[in-house]
């Protein structure tokens, strides 16, 4: 029996070694990350997913794109994490796996006034999110859904053209793009 509690810490010291990442540590990073780019869609700053997001990385190309799309049009989304439930963490080298549950809460506003534009929507997600380690930090590299989304609303707010997005609208006849 004593051998059994003195074989106990050196165990558990060997599991921290071997990079297991405590569940309470995957959802603080979730919870930064969601937090960090909530605020980037709130206030269309991409410069703020600097912190949370690698450089040249997949999930930073898709938040540049959806929240350039976004201000494009004059709209920036209000959102609120709900709910979140760590479902899975799972670690290799600098790399972190965190699967999750999440509920949001979605309100697009008009930039500059606020106001609500369309109907608010309730959102329910199964998450996957990489991780990776860069200069001691853990930065996402993507994120993607695990199962489809339940979408709470039904229509979307806003109706554009593909290429009106982002300024990308053909140049006239005659003209060099």
């Amino acid at each position: 029996m004593r051998t059994r509690l003195l074989l106990l810490p050196a165990l558990l010291l060997l599991g921290l070694a071997c990079g297991r990442v405590p569940e309470r540590e995957a959802r603080a990073l979730v919870e930064r990350y969601n937090q960090v780019v909530s605020e980037a869609y709130r206030r269309c700053d991409l410069a703020l997913i600097d912190s949370v997001v690698a450089a040249d990385c997949v999930a930073g190309r898709n938040l540049t794109g959806l929240i350039g799309v976004r201000m494009d049009m004059g709209i920036v989304l209000d959102s609120r994490l709900e709910d979140l439930q760590i479902t899975g963490v799972q670690r290799r080298k600098n790399e972190l796996e965190v699967r999750t549950r999440e509920r949001w809460s979605y309100l697009d506003r008009r930039l500059g006034t606020g106001e609500q534009v369309g109907e608010a929507s309730v959102d329910h997600y199964e998450m996957l999110y990489l991780f990776k380690q860069v200069k001691g930090a853990w930065m996402v590299t993507e994120t993607r859904f695990s199962a489809p989304p339940q979408v709470g609303r039904q229509s979307t707010p806003w109706q554009m053209d593909a290429k009106e997005a982002h300024a990308m609208i053909a140049p006239a006849r005659g003209t060099k793009p």
